[in-house]
């Protein structure tokens, strides 16, 4: 690819000393990045996760100048999830925290703070904040899901019963939730634990294994995309699931998209397409494309972002974003980092 977005001065203010651990499409113009700083295992091993900053980026994609990226570091969120709000109360970013309170950091699109909290008191264990349509959702274990429903405001979706203490971490979902709209929504996560929302009430849905399950898409084909342990990965509906590939991988996916009529994968050492037949790696120049790590795709465009880089392709052509820069010892320029 040519050279990256960012140039390497701005790679410098913003990812410098930064791993990258989450990537979001505002719109096919404004991308957001989650990173932390590179800490050691022994440093990590005397700190609790919420003493290590994280960061949260904005990506101006049709600005060639130097001013744009812009950064917000936020501190003593636990475990930190990145999310997008989208229109019609607000237009910005979301970063979540796994704590007691279920803490969500709201910013951009004119808002900066205060934390929002999704459950006050019940440690929702925040898994993922997933957008249906307009709608942002956010996916937490012993089968919590809540609504966004205005600046400040989180409901949780009734009729989804709480498992027991002794199955609430281990059998009972969720970790991920997709749908086609509000009043169609799939969630998935626990051993084989898949529910389904009809606008009014939720059904479990009879699936045919007590696998682990990672991920849920709902494609534009109008089929339900599952992935479960060992990468394993599932197509169907309602009470209706096969199996498409049997798990041959250490790790589970970490997310799962519909872009450009295909269903994308990516884990932390791989990204893949489901052809119908099989998995296969896409290609860049005629060659297939190494990347992995993490994936979101909206408005006309994809984005994948691993610990250090980020690449977006819409549809045609493939785009480097961000990419490390040898040192800046050699700079004559001094520069300041710039807020979000």
């Amino acid at each position: 690819m040519p050279s990256p977005h960012l140039s390497r001065a701005a790679w410098t203010d913003v990812y410098q000393g930064q791993e990258i651990t989450g990537v979001a499409i505002r719109n096919r113009h404004t991308l957001q990045t989650l990173s932390r700083p590179v800490t050691s295992p022994d440093t990590a091993s005397r700190l609790l996760d919420g003493q290590i900053p994280c960061r949260v980026a904005t990506i101006f994609l049709d600005d060639a100048t130097e001013d744009n990226v812009g950064f917000r570091d936020l501190v003593g969120m636990t475990h930190p999830r990145l999310g997008i709000s989208r229109a019609p109360f607000h237009d910005g970013l979301l970063v979540a925290s796994m704590d007691r309170d279920g803490d969500v950091y709201p910013l951009g699109g004119a808002v900066e703070g205060p934390f929002e909290k999704i459950d006050v008191g019940q440690w929702p264990a925040l898994q993922r904040l997933r957008c249906v349509g307009d709608q942002t959702f956010a996916v937490a274990l012993a089968r919590g899901i809540y609504r966004r429903v205005e600046l400040g405001q989180w409901e949780r979706l009734p009729g989804l019963p709480r498992p027991t203490i002794e199955s609430a971490l281990s059998r009972a979902g969720f970790r991920d939730l997709d749908g086609w709209s509000a009043s169609d929504l799939y969630a998935v996560g626990g051993l084989g634990d898949v529910w389904h929302f009809n606008g009014s009430e939720w059904r479990a849905m009879d699936f045919p294994s007590s696998e682990p399950l990672a991920t849920v898409t709902c494609g534009g084909d109008g089929h339900v995309y599952i992935t479960g342990e060992g990468g394993s990965l599932w197509v169907g509906q309602r009470a209706d699931w096969r199996r498409l590939l049997s798990g041959q991988s250490s790790i589970l996916w970490n997310d799962t998209r519909w872009f450009n009529g295909r269903l994308w994968l990516a884990s932390d050492y791989q990204l893949r397409v489901w052809n119908g037949q099989t998995l296969e790696a896409p290609l860049h120049d005629g060659r297939p494309l190494v990347a992995s790590g993490h994936l979101d795709a909206h408005d006309g465009l994809l984005a994948i972002a691993d610990l250090w880089t980020v690449s977006t392709f819409d549809g045609t052509d493939w785009r480097s974003v961000v990419a490390p820069w040898k040192s800046s010892a050699d700079f004559d320029t001094a520069r300041q980092p710039r807020g979000h």
